[in-house]
């Protein structure tokens, strides 16, 4: 009699040890599964049992969430859209404007007429500024940047955008100071892109900075492009100035959206650059590196 029991009791003691060892690969199954991102869908083995409920109600949840992310995929796809539609609607007429505006400021009759306008003409173009800037955000955010990569002497397009910004200059007493190596040098780059880049950080410079600008191009395994100046703000945060919507202190809150820097970081990112800034003794530092171009 006790032989039987203890067999009975072996028996079943073997029953549930292999149930149990089936639960756990079942269970080591569905956890593997559930940290596959792309399985939509999780499965088990055996039908008809409480596990199969779990299952169907965790498929459930998961078709919830795809669906979810589906809506909030196309809702930010359709805001991203709008928002270039609608800059590149008002870019059309901002342009008029300014153009309408420095007619007026040259046949102004008076000073007083011509320091208003002056007044109005700057914040046209600072509005021009914010849009273009917004656009170019709306782009970077919904298509992605595709650059179109060639030989570009930096050299040479350091030396047309100060000139293109010497009235920016003198407007804010500022002296620009050109150091390179008296030759060309050449990146592998997108001018366009590149030209952006530059602007940026050169009014990025005359906006925050004060009495003069460092601009130097220097080449050894790569092409490294500094822009450097005396900064007006003491509380800049290097690591994160080039964050979308990074402003450091009322001076940024009051001249920027801080779009412009993080649109300089994507833009040197897509050339396969890098971007990086540097505060020492008031002095702020911000370096783009490209790869060469022999």
């Amino acid at each position: 009699m006790e032989i039987l029991i203890i067999t009975a009791l072996s028996a079943a003691v073997c029953l549930l040890a292999g149930k149990l060892i089936s639960l756990k690969r079942r269970i080591g199954a569905l956890s593997e599964q559930l940290d596959d991102n792309e399985n939509r869908l999780i499965t088990t083995q055996l039908k008809g049992d409480e596990l199969e409920d779990v299952v169907k109600k965790i498929d459930k949840m998961k078709e919830q969430h795809h669906a979810a992310e589906l809506a909030v995929s196309k809702e930010q796809a359709a805001l991203k859209q709008a928002i270039a539609d609608i800059s590149h609607d008002i870019r059309t007429p901002l342009t008029s404007v300014v153009g309408y505006l420095q007619l007026a400021e040259r046949s102004a009759e008076s000073e007083e007429q011509r320091a208003n306008i002056s007044i109005a003409l700057e914040r046209a173009r600072y509005c021009t500024t914010l849009v273009n800037d917004f656009f170019e955000l709306s782009v970077i955010d919904s298509k992605g940047i595709e650059p179109v990569m060639e030989k570009v002497d930096v050299s040479d397009m350091l030396c047309e955008l100060i000139l293109a910004n010497v009235p920016n200059f003198e407007a804010a007493g500022m002296t620009p100071v050109f150091e390179d190596s008296g030759r060309a040098v050449y990146a592998n780059a997108d001018s366009k892109l590149l030209t952006r880049v530059i602007q940026n950080l050169i009014s990025n410079g005359i906006k925050y900075g004060r009495e003069s600008m460092s601009i130097t191009v220097r080449e050894d395994d790569k092409v490294r492009i500094s822009i450097a100046n005396p900064a007006k703000e003491k509380d800049i945060d290097t690591e994160k100035m080039f964050d979308k919507f990074y402003r450091a202190g009322r001076a940024r809150s009051a001249n920027g959206a801080g779009i412009g820097l993080y649109i300089c970081r994507e833009f040197v990112t897509a050339m396969g650059g890098s971007i990086s800034a540097k505060y020492e003794d008031g002095v702020l530092t911000v370096t783009a590196v490209l790869e060469k171009q022999a």
